[in-house]
């Protein structure tokens, strides 16, 4: 599947491997997702096999420069749309999990699911690794971490159902 990427390739082959891997395995997945469960019909225009075809013959300097990604599309419409979307920061479907682990789920990772005695007495994890893990969770740099306690939440959530008290 990933036959066109090469050493010799460029960013049209990062680009193609992206449409192959994260499109379908991630993307489009929570976009059918979250549209099926509030009965929308989604569509994608863009994603047209004639429109992504003929897209991948042009040159990359047409599609991404140093300031600007999707320069092409933004190009296309840049005299119909109003100036302040090309002037605004990019907004992503990441799941605001930083957000909800200092504030609304803050009392479940400490009270409960990633509790010091908890987490001691369930033998299953390493106690310091998970304190050190809530300390990055609020520090100003905070990396994976949320991710990873995402993971261990959901883990406990479940042992905790199926063989906890």
């Amino acid at each position: 599947m990933l036959e066109p990427i090469t050493d010799e390739g460029d960013l049209n082959d990062v680009l193609y491997a992206d449409t192959i891997l994260t499109l379908p395995n991630d993307m489009l997945t929570k976009v059918d997702l979250m549209s099926m469960a509030n009965s929308l019909e989604v569509r994608t225009p863009f994603l047209d096999h004639n429109i992504a075809e003929y897209l991948f013959t042009l040159p990359a300097v047409y599609k991404i420069d140093g300031n600007m990604k999707k320069k092409l599309l933004q190009d296309a419409f840049r005299d119909i749309l109003p100036a302040e979307l090309y002037n605004r920061p990019k907004h992503g479907f990441e799941v605001p999990l930083l957000k909800w682990f200092r504030r609304e789920l803050k009392s479940t990772i400490e009270d409960d699911l990633l509790n010091d005695s908890f987490v001691a007495g369930q033998g299953i994890f390493n106690p310091e690794a998970v304190r050190h893990l809530k300390v990055r969770l609020n520090s100003s740099s905070p990396g994976d971490a949320p991710a990873t306690v995402w993971a261990l939440i959901v883990f406990q959530y479940w042992w905790k159902k199926y063989f906890g008290q």
